[in-house]
């Protein structure tokens, strides 16, 4: 072939396209898909601000704030000068929604912050009750502001505290102002380097301190009156009246249904529905959100249409709608407005707005702007399960049931006629909370396993199969008949049917628990495996041309390097009382018996379901008084003494010591021990994990490592 017939291309039957040509092509298909799909470009918008957000929180410092605002600032003008130059234009918009999403993360910092208590103190405190829970065992756990604290300067109070009342039939009401004999501590640190923050979370609610009740309070002030307190009160009221209507285990349910209080649930009945995937049942999210709403909407427009000189006059479908925006309203404020409630009430306002402006009532579009203005309020909220899991649950579903597939099966449900559509009606019923629960159930597992080391997608199925028609059609009706009778003193046969509802509901949670497997644990895994999981999720939901299954492949490749990766070999206490090892058949093995939530919480993140006495009971792990000794052929000694003569007793055959007391230089100096950590080490690092390492030396991770230099760190 001469070389001018090469790059004219090969003649025949088929006109052969030239190499540059079909390169050009390919290159420019990528650029035409995403044109085409400029509809779809507004769905991203919170995506990237979440990797702003995303972006904040990983920092080992704390960014100035004004460098946040110069950079968003300049980013603005750059946008409005090259607005008309197509691409560049685009990418400064991705670039300045990542800014977005940093910024809003580093003003919220910035706003909520307050004093946070830096050493234990006890002694006698002054403080008003914001917020009243009771327990599962009978305790009150209350959130307070504190006026006076062990002659703490105020400046130095922290703005809420978090004590648990532990002696009983106490009743106090929001708004109380009481005096009491209280133990304090600064909010728990991590008890794994890496691991879960709960002084990052408590950062955001304010909450500066922890501790107990030595004595009953006493009742020193009338209450503030207030709007927040009056709406505290109410709840606290409609959760009185709930527990007086309901017996068992349904009452505290029926309570986390209604006003969102959750902590007199009984473990067991807990662990039930997680076990059978019903656990999203106890968070007020679209699903509440929308019989509430939804059914508010559908009895005052059915009302109103049996006037017909009202309906065929008015807009009785708009009405209806504005009033159920204000239901839906009283639902958020009773129910503690949690992350998810937020979205759920913005989901729905948005649908009732949509409504009155004659548009589509339910699309991603209004999923995106809720997310915007979430991660706008509450940044912080992107790293909680709540709103990962609500937000894949809601995306999934829409895509789904907007998605070619579902749209021929519903339009030829809606062709059947007669005798066929009523035989049909229930198989449709069962069959769309079969693919509902399956759906949302795919879309949230990969965070249920991230965040709470669990997967229940098959015995989900089974649960919500059977559980939530009962919820649809028993107890959130009868949850908002009682809501509207309470006024008259008239809710209870209401909540007698929510409290049968509930009871069938747990005993279909507790049947599907017994199954086999419906209790197993999975191991924790690193962060890539889930991105990727999202990612491809993320692609595959918000376009909607074929190019989208290409977010299969991500999803593909995360499931497969979903795995534990490395594990610490030695894990340590962020006070040095428990430590586990690594024994050689891969499990733990614990420096006490006893239980405790480290050790539970250690158990959980391996997918190991022994209990804590379990793991402190094995041949490798030796205690006594004096401390601890492990012990495995082709293992490190590794000792944990409790006290110096022991220490000294060690540093002649461990490899590795870890010491609950302070270890002077002299004795580390002639100690054989290759790694001595003592108490003073982990009071200034924190809870610390080590690493065996192929050449033999040991690599150590500790909390203050993973956490750096941030205004929630002590």
């Amino acid at each position: 072939m001469r070389a001018g017939e090469a790059s004219r291309g090969i003649r025949g039957p088929f006109r052969a396209v030239p190499l540059r040509e079909s390169a050009a092509r390919i290159l420019a298909l990528p650029g035409a898909l995403f044109t085409a799909e400029s509809d779809r470009w507004f769905l991203w918008s919170p995506v990237i601000m979440a990797l702003g957000v995303g972006a904040y929180f990983s920092l080992p410092f704390e960014p100035a704030l004004w460098f946040c605002g110069l950079v968003l600032s300049t980013l603005l003008l750059a946008l409005w000068v090259m607005r008309h130059q197509g691409l560049l234009a685009i990418l400064l918009t991705a670039l300045w929604l990542v800014t977005l999403g940093f910024s809003a993360a580093a003003l919220r910092t910035w706003m909520v912050a307050a004093p946070v208590l830096q050493k234990e103190r006890s002694g006698l405190l002054v403080a008003s009750v914001i917020d009243v829970q009771h327990t599962d065992q009978g305790s009150l756990s209350l959130i307070m502001a504190p006026h006076r604290f062990a002659g703490l300067k105020p400046v130095a109070l922290p703005a809420r505290i978090r004590l648990t009342m532990r002696q009983k039939d106490i009743e106090l009401l929001p708004g109380q102002t009481v005096t009491l004999r209280a133990r304090l501590l600064p909010p728990p640190e991590p008890v794994e380097a890496g691991g879960f923050d709960y002084t990052r979370l408590v950062w955001f609610e304010r909450i500066g301190a922890v501790g107990f009740s030595y004595t009953a309070p006493l009742e020193t002030g009338d209450p503030p009156r207030s709007f927040d307190m009056a709406l505290a009160r109410l709840r606290n009221a409609i959760t009185a009246r709930i527990r007086q209507g309901i017996d068992g285990p349904a009452g505290p349910v029926a309570v986390a249904l209604i006003t969102g209080q959750k902590r007199a649930i009984p473990e067991e009945t807990a662990q039930d529905l997680r076990n059978a995937g019903l656990a999203h049942v106890l968070s007020i999210s679209g699903f509440h959100m929308v019989l509430f709403g939804g059914s508010v909407f559908w009895v005052l427009r059915a009302l109103m249409a049996l006037l017909p000189g009202l309906a065929l006059r008015r807009p009785i479908k708009k009405w209806a709608a504005v009033i159920a925006i204000f239901g839906a309203t009283f639902y958020l404020l009773i129910s503690g407005a949690g992350i998810a409630t937020q979205r759920a009430w913005i989901m729905i306002t948005l649908m009732f707005v949509a409504i009155l402006l004659d548009r589509p009532a339910l699309s991603l579009r209004n999923v995106a702007l809720a997310a915007i203005v979430i991660l706008l309020w509450r940044p912080e909220s992107l790293l909680g399960a709540s709103f990962q899991m609500s937000f894949a649950a809601v995306v999934a579903l829409i895509a789904f049931y907007e998605s070619d597939l579902a749209r021929a099966i519903s339009g030829r449900l809606y062709e059947m006629q007669g005798w066929q559509r009523w035989l049909a009606t229930p198989f449709v019923y069962l069959a769309g909370i079969a693919l509902t629960s399956l759906v949302a159930g795919a879309a949230t597992a990969p965070f249920a396993a991230w965040n709470f080391n669990r997967i229940a997608l098959l015995y989900g199925l089974a649960g919500n199969l059977a559980a939530m028609p009962l919820v649809a059609l028993i107890v959130m009706p009868s949850a908002l008949v009682a809501l509207l009778l309470m006024p008259l003193g008239l809710e209870a046969p209401a909540l007698w049917l929510m409290g049968q509802g509930i009871d069938l509901m747990l005993a279909v949670a507790h049947l599907v628990s017994t199954w086999e497997g419906s209790d197993d644990l999975i191991p924790s895994v690193p962060l890539a495996p889930l991105l990727l999981v999202v990612a491809g999720g993320l692609w595959l939901a918000l376009w909607r041309r074929s190019w989208r299954f290409v977010g299969v492949a991500p999803i593909i490749i995360g499931l497969a390097a979903w795995s534990p990766g490395i594990r610490p070999d030695v894990m340590i206490d962020r006070d040095g009382q428990i430590a586990a090892v690594r024994m050689a058949d891969g499990r733990l093995a614990l420096t006490t018996q006893r239980s405790s939530y480290t050790a539970r919480q250690w158990l959980t993140h391996e997918g190991d379901g022994r209990s804590p006495g379990e793991a402190g009971r094995n041949a490798a792990m030796q205690c006594d008084r004096q401390g601890c000794l492990y012990r495995e052929a082709e293992r490190p000694e590794i000792a944990f003494p409790r006290n110096l003569p022991a220490v000294f007793e060690d540093c002649e055959t461990a490899a590795i010591i870890v010491a609950q007391v302070p270890v002077p230089p002299a004795i580390r100096q002639g100690c054989r021990a290759s790694q001595v950590i003592d108490r003073f080490d982990l009071l200034r690092e924190g809870a610390t994990s080590l690493y065996f390492m192929p050449d033999g030396t040991v690599k150590k991770f500790t909390a203050k490592e993973a956490r750096g230099h941030r205004p929630w760190v002590r």
